[in-house]
């Protein structure tokens, strides 16, 4: 099911002495159940593009829909907590809570009851590989494979079914890296989210479905890729 459009977006970063064109033209779509990887060199707007994607700005020309409504036409707050979710490079999980709390905290930002974010996040924390014994400890006490993994299970207690990655790879080594791109790949494909990824790793990028290249702020190439 198509969630995303993008209809010639374009985005333009105004400073004191310039205007930078910084997306033109952009024109693609997202469906759930498939993982889609965005490549490019440096500066090509790839992470231009994602902070459009998770509803940070608004294009400054084109449409970007989500579910058929134009982002400008929404609540970019209720979209934020409730559809999209984020993971980066730098894992970002908050230092001071354990990983059992960091995953309830975006549930108890919806008014779920607190009870029931935690039994649900226990879920998620199996769901993404990791057992019982994480559940307690702090972000420092952790890989940085658990660390990633305990952000993607935050990113799943929003239930929404857009999860955007940025460089999620980028801090671990070959063993977990393979492990949270099969992850991703098993979240679009079982869990049917749609999964978008901005990589600079070829391998990375070689697992998605769908393989978008960019370049100079515009996508010059969109890849099916079959591998199963």
């Amino acid at each position: 099911m198509k969630i995303v459009q993008a209809d010639e977006v374009g985005y333009i970063y105004q400073t004191k002495y310039q205007k930078i064109e910084a997306l033109r033209n952009m024109t693609c779509s997202f469906e759930t159940g498939k993982i889609y990887a965005i490549v490019g060199e440096s500066g090509s707007g790839k992470s231009t593009f994602l902070s459009l994607l998770a509803g940070l700005d608004l294009p400054t020309s084109g449409s970007l829909y989500i579910d058929g409504k134009d982002i400008r036409n929404i609540n970019r707050d209720q979209y934020r907590r409730d559809q999209v979710a984020v993971v980066y490079q730098a894992f970002h999980l908050f230092p001071l809570l354990t990983a059992l709390e960091n995953v309830v905290f975006p549930m108890t930002l919806k008014g779920i009851p607190v009870k029931q974010a935690k039994l649900r996040a226990k879920e998620l924390i199996k769901k993404v590989g990791l057992g019982e014994k994480i559940e307690e400890q702090f972000p420092q006490m952790m890989s940085g494979g658990e660390q990633q993994r305990v952000a993607i299970a935050r990113a799943m207690a929003s239930e929404g079914n857009i999860l955007l990655a940025d460089e999620p790879t980028g801090n671990l080594d070959t063993k977990n890296e393979e492990n949270i791109v099969k992850l991703l790949r098993n979240l679009a494909h079982e869990e049917q989210y749609a999964i978008i990824v901005v990589t600079h790793n070829p391998k990375v990028a070689m697992e998605a479905d769908v393989i978008l290249r960019m370049m100079d702020g515009t996508l010059i190439e969109i890849q099916e890729n079959y591998k199963k």
